[in-house]
């Protein structure tokens, strides 16, 4: 590949700054010219729902400030469940319930001692999941490993606020206390203090539409394209 590549003027994408760290340090691409462009998201189909309408469509309660958490498989140990829990379980808060979108859960609405669960199983029709998405308080993805995750892009494209650990691409994505909260890695703590914030302490119109204005403005569409274009012209 080496060898295949000097023999071209090739300008390599990755989709996070995280990324493109782990490239610049690679023996295949040190030398060569790498760029950073993110995955595009629709921002015209992933916006803003009305929450009340929402939450009654998908029989959520409507007077309790509902976290998401989203993934393939609920119980792999790299989203993090396990700090989640301890961080939801930590804060005691009976006005916080969690709700879950995901497959092959096994038990772990039973670890939230004190918060209320509802479990929502895998869904795979967009128009759901962007209801998901709308009627949450706040997205919490306690992930161990990521790249650049569309779940953060599309809840941020709703208008939802996010809280994550600092690993990979998260913090790139996440404003630290402008429209979402960056966690300690693997720090249950700082993940309850970053669900206060969201939830609680912040202004939540105004992380909500700093959630939306950066969706928008650095993984919309026509954003993603124009940044292509500019590669491109620049061949």
């Amino acid at each position: 590949k080496k060898a295949l590549f000097s023999q071209h003027d090739i300008t390599f994408v990755t989709c996070s700054r995280w990324l493109y760290g782990e490239a610049m340090r690679s023996s295949l691409l040190g030398d060569r010219k790498v760029t950073v462009i993110p995955n595009p998201i629709d921002t015209a189909y992933y916006a803003p729902q009305d929450r009340t309408a929402c939450r009654s469509s998908l029989n959520l309660p409507q007077d309790k400030k509902l976290l998401l958490f989203v993934a393939q498989s609920v119980s792999n140990p790299y989203k993090g469940m396990d700090y989640l829990a301890e961080a939801v379980n930590r804060m005691g808060d009976k006005d916080v319930e969690l709700v879950m979108l995901g497959g092959k859960e096994t038990g772990m609405a039973e670890r939230m001692n004190t918060t209320r669960v509802h479990v929502m199983g895998y869904v795979n029709d967009a128009d759901t999941i962007r209801k998901v998405y709308s009627a949450a308080d706040a997205f919490v993805l306690p992930s161990l490993s990521e790249n650049l995750p569309n779940t953060i892009m599309e809840a941020m494209a709703c208008g939802t606020p996010c809280v994550g650990f600092n690993v990979g691409g998260i913090p790139e994505m996440i404003d630290h206390l402008e429209n979402g909260y960056v966690a300690d890695y693997k720090d249950a703590t700082s993940l309850a203090e970053g669900i206060r914030f969201v939830t609680a302490e912040g202004n939540a119109e105004r992380l909500s539409e700093a959630a939306r204005e950066k969706a928008v403005r650095c993984y919309g569409e026509k954003s993603v394209a124009e940044r292509y274009g500019k590669v491109y012209k620049e061949q």
